[in-house]
């Protein structure tokens, strides 16, 4: 009986670990989705590089000046969605997300790294408004 009841336990747990650490990657999209909301672009490539080999880079911060002119030529900011996470190693997840604004969407991926802390962060970020510029093929046209 007790080797019934571990491996319902383990038929329930393994699937919702797995599925909690794909999620996990994702907390950096997040936060930085949180801080645009609130304090606007400079605020989300901040949150987005903390941490990260790229905190501190200007290059990196430039990337503010592409969310505003999205905002000049898309409208105010409404959104995003997780599109695809994908599992490169036990610490690196490619996450491809859309950011919605009122006339348009900005496609956007990013590689997600787990420090040995446990924290993600962005170790390299892409935006574009062509979906076929930044997402692989096979979400863009299909198998």
């Amino acid at each position: 009986m007790k080797k019934v009841v571990l491996a319902i336990v383990l038929l329930v747990l393994v699937p919702a670990a797995s599925f909690a650490e794909k999620d996990a990657a994702t907390s950096i999209v997040k936060r930085g989705i949180e801080a645009y909301a609130k304090g606007g672009a400079k605020a989300a490539i901040e949150t987005w590089i903390k941490g990260s080999g790229l905190e501190g880079s200007k290059e990196a911060l430039s990337q503010a000046n592409i969310l505003k002119q999205i905002e000049d030529y898309y409208g105010e900011f409404e959104g995003y969605e997780i599109v695809k996470v994908h599992q490169i190693s036990e610490r690196v997840h490619m996450v491809i997300f859309i950011i919605d604004y009122m006339k348009g969407p900005l496609f956007a991926r990013f590689q997600a790294y787990r420090t040995r802390s446990g924290q993600w962060v962005a170790t390299e970020f892409k935006f574009h408004t062509e979906a076929a510029s930044i997402l692989p093929k096979s979400v863009v046209y299909g198998h």
